[in-house]
């Protein structure tokens, strides 16, 4: 597999992760196009080469935000953990209501509700963001165990931000089925199957909770607890 680091893909070519995927490339409202080699969303990175973590090094990275509970990545620990070429920050962007899959399956489960929860957790928001601001240089990971809740609501943060359409942002979450489907080890089963789709409606329900409840995305990080200057700055690594 011949790899350039230098190019922009859509989704990153790796050996052993299947979802490693780009922010750059997309139109915003502005008329500019959100920066490339600034912000990768990425699956549970645990299985990955020796030649996959050096192709990334190579892209740029040298931030990676972790979104999962403590327990997810103590059991599939983040392989650039402890590497002095990266800063990794553990930012739990996580509720009682996955913790348990069993749970899940007896209560029900309703993605759409969680990702609103996920975007109320305004704390953590604030500290994920915090963690970009001081990382400003250089690319920065954020990643969960399947790369699609978690990540795809913090994805659409960052692109909604950027003032990327809600129709781009739908469609990037969208198609994260289409590559997990390919990694057997995150397959589902025992009736638990539901939740490996990346259904438009989910992530759409926290966008249009976000617009409808804050009229923006920016005054929505500002109730979070960030001010002007620093939005302005995450803007400006995104590319508007």
């Amino acid at each position: 597999m011949k790899r350039n680091p230098n190019l922009n893909y859509a989704c990153l070519p790796m050996e052993n992760a299947y979802n490693v995927r780009e922010l750059g490339g997309y139109a915003t409202k502005k008329g500019s196009v959100t920066n490339h080699h600034q912000f990768l969303r990425s699956e549970n990175l645990t299985d990955i080469t020796e030649e996959d973590k050096t192709f990334l090094i190579e892209y740029g990275l040298s931030a990676i935000i972790d979104l999962r509970s403590r327990e997810e990545a103590l059991i599939y620990p983040n392989p650039f953990r402890g590497n002095e070429a990266v800063n990794y920050m553990n930012c739990p962007l996580i509720t009682e209501d996955v913790l348990d899959l069993r749970a899940v399956k007896e209560k029900g489960f309703d993605p759409g509700v969680f990702y609103i929860k996920l975007v109320e957790y305004k704390e953590m928001i604030c500290r994920i963001f915090h963690f970009i601001l001081d990382n400003l240089d250089g690319c920065i990971l954020f990643h969960c165990q399947a790369g699609k809740d978690r990540t795809g609501v913090l994805a659409m943060i960052l692109m909604g931000l950027a003032g990327v359409s809600k129709e781009d942002i739908i469609a990037n979450y969208e198609v994260t089925h289409t590559y997990l489907k390919e990694n057997v080890k995150l397959r589902l089963d025992d009736g638990l199957e539901e939740l490996e789709f990346s259904r438009p409606e989910w992530i759409e329900n926290a966008y249009d909770h976000i617009l409808e409840h804050y009229g923006s995305f920016k005054v929505y990080l500002m109730a979070a607890g960030l001010t002007k200057k620093e939005i302005k700055k995450v803007r400006k690594k995104l590319g508007n």
